[in-house]
């Protein structure tokens, strides 16, 4: 009796181990089908799986500094080169490499005059689905918007 009940219990937590990684295989499928299927036009609905996980795309490269949400004006000027000097200097004075940045250094810039909206729904029109055949679906929409909202225009 009590090898059967440690089985059963062995059985249960396997299962909730694995369900999880079902889950997961999924997503990226569900969201491939939803890109699919707005850019056939048969998924307008304004919230859909594929707009959502670009806008949380966008948020996550926010966070990570890999983009920047700059008015367009400021994404279209040319940076000022610093001197060694001036390099320097702040990077000895100034806590945060932040400030030291400009908009070269990010892979993707968006006006902030944008919509986010409008921008998930372009990027989602955009992406070759064709490429996923071959690349993660990441890789895939990080090349879209950096073609799309490159930060020297």
């Amino acid at each position: 009796m009590k090898k059967l009940k440690h089985r059963m219990l062995s059985m249960t937590i396997m299962g909730l181990i694995l369900i999880p990684t079902i889950v997961l295989a999924d997503f990226k499928s569900e969201i491939i089908a939803s890109c699919t299927a707005y850019q056939q036009g048969h998924d307008n609905q304004e919230f859909n799986a594929c707009k959502l996980y670009i806008d949380g795309f966008i948020d996550s490269s926010l966070l990570t500094e890999d983009a920047a949400v700059q008015p367009k004006a400021m994404i279209a000027s040319k940076p000022r080169e610093q001197s060694a000097f001036l390099q320097r200097a702040y990077k000895t004075r100034v806590s945060d490499p932040a400030f030291l940045r400009n908009h070269k250094d990010y892979q993707f810039c968006i006006p902030r005059e944008y919509d986010r909206k409008v921008v998930a729904s372009g990027i989602a029109k955009l992406i070759d689905i064709n490429q996923l055949v071959d690349k993660p679906l990441k890789v895939v929409l990080l090349e879209t918007l950096i073609a799309d909202h490159s930060c020297s225009q």
